[in-house]
């Protein structure tokens, strides 16, 4: 099965610096925008703050990640649905988890997010954007959008905090940290990287994203990323218990109200939701990147069946969805899109549309980078932007 494209360096193109000018922001055709890395030092600092989660190892005793042996993951789906109640004081106006169905958009504050707000007639108050790719600890627990390249994000959050939404994405582990230590995960399921999660949240918080929701190692079941879940059994059972001890110490930090969102990617990789789902105790939001192509063979733009094989297909919107209900989540769709090489495919904006609306989706986000071949949402891709204009538009 193919993949459509390694998307691992999306904090490299996503804005730091942003190109000025105020007559972009009355032009709905593509920004260009300009990334610029912070070199920082590694940090040398051993970790601590270590938290134990059930069936994770601990101390020196610990599974090796690369062996095929089995673990018992029972102990990943915990009997508790909700989550905790580090969210019960949400502001009204920031995603909640009762089906808000909050529109996003992946456009940064300035004049992209003028001209797709330009372009759709929409008001967004939710953005997305990718702190993931950090090449260092010290710059993951420093991510760019905290300092100084992230100013805009920070002037937009603290501009109206109760009503403009942050959506992060983060890895669970530095770029390439796995080709220095293949066994990261059982070092990460056993806590040792728990002091870097706290580091990581602090940064948020005083940063003014302490009600962030954060897509913690998304698109795990990719290949493509640093924190990919592995080839086995032990391996996707360590990445759970990661991810729940990342969680744990991220939410322990004064002023954190993140929501978490565990979110894969459709049709990749066919290996069960439940051998690398932490548990609902971990988890607030269960998501799925959606775009209008495949790994798997797919009928035409314009057939009738296109729809339906694109939902259908393992480790698609359907199995995700049926997954989530399973679990008393609501569902996100953080990334979704037509595809230039497919077509401007208006049946699949109306027909994702239509499934937001009759669904417990909490929010949505069209990925409007100009990015691999998926279309933005302006004047190049006339179908999807009007059936887009016409029906997330018309719900809103």
């Amino acid at each position: 099965m193919t993949r459509r494209r390694p998307r691992h360096t999306k904090s490299r193109v996503v804005p730091r610096l942003l190109l000025v000018g105020f007559c972009a922001a009355l032009v709905a055709a593509a920004v260009t925008v300009v990334l610029s890395r912070i070199g920082l030092a590694a940090s040398t600092k051993p970790p601590t703050g270590k938290t134990t989660i059930p069936g994770t190892a601990t101390g020196s005793t610990r599974p090796n990640s690369t062996t095929s042996s089995t673990v018992t993951t029972t102990t990943t789906t915990q009997a508790n649905s909700t989550g905790g109640n580090h969210h019960s004081d949400r502001p009204a106006g920031l995603i909640q988890l009762n089906g808000s169905k909050t529109i996003c958009i992946t456009d940064p504050p300035g004049p992209a997010l003028q001209a797709v707000e330009l372009a759709t007639g929409l008001t967004y108050n939710c953005i997305e954007t990718f702190s993931d790719g950090a090449p260092t600890w010290a710059e993951w627990v420093h991510p760019w959008i905290t300092s100084s390249p992230g100013v805009a994000f920070q002037s937009w959050v603290a501009d109206d905090p109760t009503g403009h939404q942050l959506i992060d994405n983060q890895n669970l582990i530095p770029d390439n940290y796995e080709v220095a230590n293949p066994n990261w995960t059982a070092d990460c399921a056993a806590g040792d990287y728990n002091s870097y999660a706290t580091q990581f949240a602090t940064a948020m918080v005083s940063a003014g994203f302490g009600y962030s929701v954060i897509r913690l190692g998304h698109e795990m079941n990719g290949t493509w990323d640093s924190d990919s879940l592995g080839n086995n059994p032990t391996q996707w059972g360590l990445w759970a218990h990661c991810f729940a001890q990342e969680v744990t110490a991220m939410r322990a930090v004064p002023g954190s109200h993140f929501l978490f969102d565990w979110s894969i990617n459709q049709g990749y990789r066919n290996i069960p939701l439940a051998a690398y789902y932490p548990g609902n105790s971990y988890v607030d939001i269960v998501g799925i990147s959606f775009y209008d192509q495949s790994g798997n063979p797919l009928p035409p733009v314009g057939s009738p069946d296109r729809w339906q094989v694109l939902t259908a297909e393992p480790m698609g919107l359907d199995a995700v969805n049926a997954f989530a209900v399973q679990h008393h989540k609501p569902l996100s769709i953080p990334e979704w899109g037509t595809v230039s090489t497919q077509g401007d495919n208006a049946t699949y904006v109306t027909n994702t549309a239509n499934f937001i609306f009759s669904n417990d989706v909490t929010y949505q986000a069209w990925f409007d980078a100009g990015l691999y071949d998926i279309n933005r949402l302006s004047a190049a891709a006339p179908h999807s932007l009007a059936a887009y204009i016409r029906t997330i538009g018309k719900g809103r």
